[in-house]
């Protein structure tokens, strides 16, 4: 099977591709686009991107074919063994998933836009960019004869590409293996420091597991003019969507690219080889529910900013800041009150990555995250530091990922309990299948590292006294805290604020306007397609509180955590 990919006119965005199917051995076959793409577990409609598809015999024939459901297609091949199927696909959005066609490049998740025949999943594929009139290839697969290979779809979904006359490429090599940084768009990459942050990093992951899963690795930058932060994870490679390009590699956009880089790198262990077994294998088709998100996605968070740490990429100033900020999305959702995590992981595949309805969900990274460090806390604290969470992600590695063995929920709990000694099943239902709050026992397992850790009010005023949370730079209202006085008044996410006080909002400055006035304030607002107007009277009450972090003195529990000793 041979798949080519090129653009006859790139300013309207189509990728041309065509597939070529030989060895048929019936009458008949299905060809099926998956219906969600790894990294992302909530069902698409990549089908929608389709435009034209045409189905040949190898001389031009026309063979009849029908689609029998929103992704999957029947063909009629009759005696013909080899076939070729023409198509185009709409290549107009531009992120870490997503496939994407100019003047500068062709970006090409093949989940997206590429079938597999099914029952024939397992087959080699082979790549052909002949046609695309490109310089440079930035792709994880093996070439041979001209061709990329893909060992079954399984790689072939889990391998993006960049075809370019323009993309910047550089490389380093940690214990035999080799790292690709291959940077696409306006940007000027700072050599030495990018390679000397990356290795570091790289090899205090390499510490956690003894080993790299991969022979070779990339990391596949899609820099843009604009403010972008989005990554997803494959089989040796990720890409990265970050921008703007003059700011990428200074200051809090540095750190931000370093977080990303160093999550999406513990991906290449905790996700692409270490899986929950509710996911192993992928069933392309259909949703693969688990409730395990806090693994793939939370602990996979906690270890991607602790990885620059630990390494000495980051400060301790810089790591507690980047700690700060997940604590305060996480007392910024309100969500955490009513769906656990883990029900919140089964429901990423119902209503996606959204918002969703007021104060619904927790999010699998933030609170998958902040569990992890629990769990590590708590293991360091009962082995006195000598075991921690590193040895079960090093266990889940070595005695189920490299065995081909998915990973449960009862076998996460054996493994910890082996660990410590003890269940912390308690642990189990109350954070991971409960919602009670973490802060705490968080607030206890801190305190031992001889870090503080408080709530402060919030400084915007219209979300510390009324519990409205709006849009930075905006005047749209993203979350109304419960049981505040704007939630009493019957306010909601997306109504829009036009006065305080009758003073028209210009420029999302509604938050100091309400801090100017402050005590009882009327807002007018756009609700419902009706202008209307709500009297708030502020509340005694802690709505969306931030957190503080101090840190008196390090002391040795502290560094036995960081590695600083």
């Amino acid at each position: 099977m041979v798949y080519s990919f090129s653009s006859k006119n790139r300013g309207n965005k189509f990728l041309d591709i065509e597939f070529i199917i030989e060895g048929i051995d019936s009458t008949e076959f299905d060809i099926q686009l998956p219906a969600w793409r790894p990294g992302r577990y909530e069902l698409a409609n990549f089908a929608k991107n389709i435009q034209k598809l045409d189905v040949k015999t190898i001389n031009n024939k026309l063979v009849n074919f029908e689609k029998i459901t929103k992704d999957r297609w029947r063909v009629y091949c009759g005696n013909n063994k080899k076939i070729k199927i023409n198509y185009n696909y709409y290549a107009n959005e531009l992120n870490a998933g997503t496939s994407w066609v100019d003047e500068n490049q062709i970006y090409v998740n093949p989940v997206n836009c590429c079938f597999y025949v099914v029952g024939r999943e397992n087959e080699s594929i082979k790549l052909n960019f002949k046609k695309s009139r490109h310089e440079k290839t930035a792709i994880g697969l093996p070439k041979k004869d001209g061709f990329y290979i893909a060992e079954n779809f399984d790689q072939l979904a889990d391998s993006p590409f960049i075809l370019s006359n323009h993309i910047q490429h550089n490389s380093y090599h940690v214990k035999g293996v080799k790292f690709n940084l291959w940077f696409q768009g306006e940007c000027r990459p700072p050599w030495k420091k990018l390679l000397r942050d990356f290795k570091k990093f790289t090899k205090e992951q390499l510490k956690v597991f003894g080993s790299f899963p991969f022979e070779e690795y990339h990391f596949i930058f899609q820099i843009l003019p604009y403010k972008a932060y989005h990554g997803v994870e494959h089989k040796n490679n990720t890409v990265i969507s970050f921008g703007p390009g003059y700011s990428a590699f200074e200051g809090e956009n540095y750190e931000e690219l370093l977080g990303v880089a160093s999550h999406e790198l513990f991906h290449a262990w905790n996700v692409k080889t270490i899986r929950p077994s509710d996911m192993f294998p992928y069933d392309f088709t259909k949703e693969n529910y688990t409730k395990m998100g806090y693994l793939t996605e939370g602990f996979t968070t906690y270890y991607g900013d602790l990885m620059l740490k630990r390494s000495g990429v980051f400060t301790t100033e810089q790591y507690l800041k980047q700690l700060n900020k997940i604590l305060d999305r996480h007392f910024s959702n309100y969500g955490t009150q009513n769906l656990s995590v883990a029900d919140s992981s089964f429901d990423t595949w119902l209503d996606g990555y959204e918002r969703g309805i007021p104060n619904r969900k927790s999010s699998i990274y933030i609170e998958g995250c902040l569990l992890a460090m629990l769990l590590d806390l708590n293991i360091r604290n009962k082995s006195k530091h000598k075991k921690s969470l590193d040895k079960l992600m090093e266990i889940l590695f070595k005695e189920y990922a490299k065995r081909g063995i998915g990973v449960s929920e009862s076998d996460l709990k054996v493994e910890i309990k082996k660990l410590t000694g003890i269940e912390l099943n308690k642990l189990w239902d109350d954070f991971f299948h409960g919602t009670n709050n973490i802060y705490l026992p968080l607030k206890r397992q801190l305190h031992l590292l001889g870090i503080d850790i408080s709530k402060k009010k919030n400084s915007k005023a219209l979300a510390a006294n009324y519990g409205v949370y709006v849009e930075p730079g905006n005047s749209i209202i993203l979350f109304i805290a419960p049981n505040s006085p704007a939630e009493k008044a019957g306010i909601n996410p997306g109504d829009i604020i036009i006065a305080v006080n009758n003073v028209e909002i210009k420029l999302g400055n509604a938050d100091e306007w309400a801090g100017y006035f402050s005590g009882r304030i009327k807002l007018t607002l756009k609700k419902d397609g009706a202008i209307t107007e709500c009297k708030l009277n502020p509340s005694s009450k802690l709505f969306f509180p931030k957190v503080k972090l101090a840190l008196p003195k390090p002391n040795s529990e502290l560094k036995k955590w960081l590695k600083t000793l």
